[in-house]
């Protein structure tokens, strides 16, 4: 009987090509996940992986298998308390990415046709992990989530040159050290991605990049006590990210700001509110725009702060977010939008977000003209700005320049400024500082009630020369609480703010704010803080006005 038969499907082929992967760069401490140049089985059942990690050199301070932290004795893993990788069955390596490296003898050995000497990952951080095959029984014991496995590795990457320190020589990459100092980290970019010449960029004005990186070396006090750096930076890229990119990341990390001066030398300022040294005028400007406000789709009264921290494995996290609450109020709605900064410290990255804050709600800003007496602001971030117009003055203060270029139609330049807030230094860690994102295993804490602010009354002193304002408050009656309260000029951005700890017990509470403006209208708002360090929210704003009587 003849039978029938299946058409039998001819044998194909297919060839897949993944594109190499781009180099990565960080610096500072951080996480980093490895582009695979080697995966493959030896004879004898080990898998092996090698990835590189970063462009440069790295001090490695921690092995992630996964998201799991693992402690590695002389290259072996050791196991975890349910008996994961036990036996000695799993082994890490990694080298510095010194200039000149060694080739990873156990990889040679274990696949010698396809790793040799020669594959000694110069000037590059790179590692291995290697994987025992075990029997089939003890497979999930030993590798609870079966071959998926990756390896990441915590380092302090990367070496900056410093200009302050004497020992260092700006041509000699081995002279230099590593730091988490963000504008140094700018520094670097500019030396070692974007080829400077330190001799003719950078040499003619070190002081200013001297002067910036003292500001982010600058003690910033904690709430909890004690003071951190101003401003640190752990941020990663690979090659294929666009400079203005890179260096927009990196300046975030210290509200810096970068430009050339007339000479084409690059200078650079960090965060920080300074006296202008130039001012510009009527007799200055050609032409101008001027807004008074912000469009309402611009308006932003919420910024969620993400961040990196170490104490949820060196991943991005949110912590509170920076909340303008009168203009929550005022509107009915909350405008949010993200700040995602590469920095170690959710402390700093509030700081950030307060000065971020007050530019986008900026009351004035706009575009200038100039003449060829114009270019003196050139290298400038702050300038004292008057845009006077038929007798009638629209602005008169501090401005920070956001962008400038010359304009070849006046030979002077064109640029474009937003207002100063006089406050924007101003913090009080207490109370601004805020919340991290909470750790695993938090237990949420009742919320505290915003207190009250029953009366709010101008006092003078000296002949009415000077004026505080008597606050009564009612809260809750507790002998732990330290009292804050704050106050800020009617349509400023920013807030004052004084911690009262001396004061008795009970409510209401009286207190007596520091000196305010005099013939002014000022806001303010109080809150508390508990013991155990939490914080209520402000009062609803109660406005003094401190004008003398007649």
């Amino acid at each position: 009987m003849a039978g029938t038969g299946r058409a039998r499907a001819e044998p194909s082929e297919r060839s897949v090509k993944s594109p190499p992967p781009a180099r990565v760069r960080c610096r500072g401490r951080r996480r980093l996940y490895g582009s695979q140049m080697l995966f493959d089985t030896s004879s004898n059942g080990t898998t092996v992986d090698v990835w590189a990690f970063n462009d440069g050199r790295g001090n490695i301070i921690g092995e992630y298998l996964n998201d799991e932290l693992v402690t590695v004795v002389g290259g072996t893993v050791q196991p975890g308390p349910d008996g994961r990788y036990g036996a000695g069955t799993v082994r890490i390596g990694h080298n510095t990415g010194a200039s000149t490296e060694s080739a990873f003898s156990e990889i040679i050995a274990l696949v010698p046709e396809l790793w040799s000497a020669s594959h000694r990952g110069d000037g590059i951080v790179s590692g291995y992990l290697t994987k025992k095959s075990v029997k089939s029984e003890d497979f999930l014991k030993i590798y609870p989530q079966g071959d998926n496995v990756t390896l990441s590795l915590v380092g302090e990457w990367g070496v900056c040159f410093d200009p302050r320190d004497p020992a260092q020589d700006p041509t000699n990459r081995s002279t230099w050290l590593y730091t988490e100092n963000a504008v140094l980290h700018l520094l670097d970019h500019f030396m070692s991605d974007r080829g400077f010449s330190y001799a003719d960029r950078i040499a003619p004005v070190e002081q200013y990049w001297i002067d910036a990186a003292n500001v982010c070396d600058e003690a910033s006090p904690l709430a909890a006590g004690g003071t951190e750096p101003r401003y640190r930076a752990c941020v990663a890229y690979d090659f294929t990210k666009a400079p203005a990119d890179v260096v927009s990341e990196l300046l975030s990390c210290f509200d810096g700001w970068t430009g050339q001066d007339e000479n084409g030398c690059q200078i650079v300022y960090a965060g920080k509110l300074y006296e202008p040294a130039v001012s510009m005028g009527p007799d200055q400007i050609v032409g101008y725009s001027h807004q008074e406000f912000v469009e309402e789709e611009d308006r932003i009264n919420e910024l969620v702060v993400q961040y990196v921290s170490s104490q949820h494995d060196y991943n991005a996290v949110e912590g509170q977010s920076w909340r303008d609450e009168d203009d929550i109020s005022a509107r009915g709605k909350v405008n949010s939008d993200g700040l995602s900064l590469q920095v170690p410290s959710f402390p700093q990255a509030r700081r950030l977000a307060k000065r971020s804050m007050a530019k986008r709600c900026a009351p004035h800003r706009g575009t200038i003209v100039t003449t060829v007496e114009g270019r003196a602001i050139l290298g400038h971030r702050y300038i004292d700005l008057e845009i006077t117009e038929a007798g009638a003055t629209f602005y008169s203060g501090v401005a920070e320049i956001v962008s400038a270029e010359r304009d070849y139609d006046t030979g002077g330049v064109s640029f474009a400024w937003l207002a100063v807030d006089a406050n924007v230094d101003a913090w009080n860690a207490a109370t601004e500082e805020g919340e991290p994102a909470p750790e695993s295993g938090r237990v949420a804490q009742e919320p505290l009630d915003a207190p009250t602010i029953s009366t709010a009354e101008p006092q003078f002193e000296a002949e009415d020369t000077v004026a505080r304002a008597l606050l009564d408050i009612s809260g809750p009656d507790r002998d732990d609480l330290t009292w804050f309260a704050r106050w800020r000029l009617d349509g400023d951005v920013s807030w004052n703010e004084a911690t009262y700890a001396d004061l008795d017990p009970g409510t209401p509470v009286s207190v007596l704010t520091g000196l305010l403006p005099i013939n002014a209208t000022v806001e303010i708002q109080a809150a508390y803080q508990v013991g155990d360090g939490r914080k209520s929210p402000w009062s609803a704003t109660e406005e003094v006005d401190t004008t003398p009587p007649a």
